[in-house]
């Protein structure tokens, strides 16, 4: 019998229409002004939204740690669902291992539903490894507190972006 595979997911609210948001995460530009843990910084390489684009992206920590990321875009369902491979690459968009976890699954399938909440805009976003070793399930699945800070940090630069977008 096969170990189910863990799934991993959070839901958060911005203050700020469905198109808004659906915007910030599909218009390179703004992108990279907000996304990444709570005072990191974002750098966009490749931006390409359709199925089997790409998209290649720096992350830079506070402390100035460079983290390469790499998307595989599966689904782009305008406004309400994005869907891509995530995993971790370097600089040429290679995919390589979690700098700190080097039994991190390779790839995680990231999947985002977008709904209007009125005026605000629910975000439910699932992560699920994908065809990851028993071990690498292991260490997704005890990493649930970081995953949390984590999107949980992105999600309040997101608001924080949108804030300030929607005063300019």
């Amino acid at each position: 019998m096969s170990t189910p595979t863990p799934e991993f997911t959070i839901t958060h609210t911005s203050a700020a229409p469905l198109e808004r948001v659906w915007q910030a995460w599909t218009d390179p530009k703004l992108f990279e002004q907000w996304f990444g843990p709570k005072g990191w910084s974002c750098m966009v390489k490749t931006f390409d939204l359709r199925p089997g684009g790409i998209l290649h992206s720096r992350l830079t920590t506070p402390d100035g740690q460079d983290m390469w990321a790499k998307f595989i875009y599966r689904e782009v369902k305008p406004p309400e669902k994005l869907s891509w491979e995530h995993s971790f690459s370097d600089k040429d968009g290679s995919i390589t291992r979690h700098p700190s976890h080097p039994v991190w699954p390779l790839k995680l399938i990231t999947t985002i539903i977008f709904e209007a909440a009125g005026s605000s805009t629910k975000l439910t976003l699932t992560w699920v490894p994908f065809n990851a070793s028993t071990e690498e399930c292991a260490c997704f699945e005890s990493q649930r507190q970081s995953m949390t800070q984590g999107w949980g940090g992105t999600f309040e630069q997101l608001d924080m972006f949108l804030k300030m977008q929607k005063n300019t």
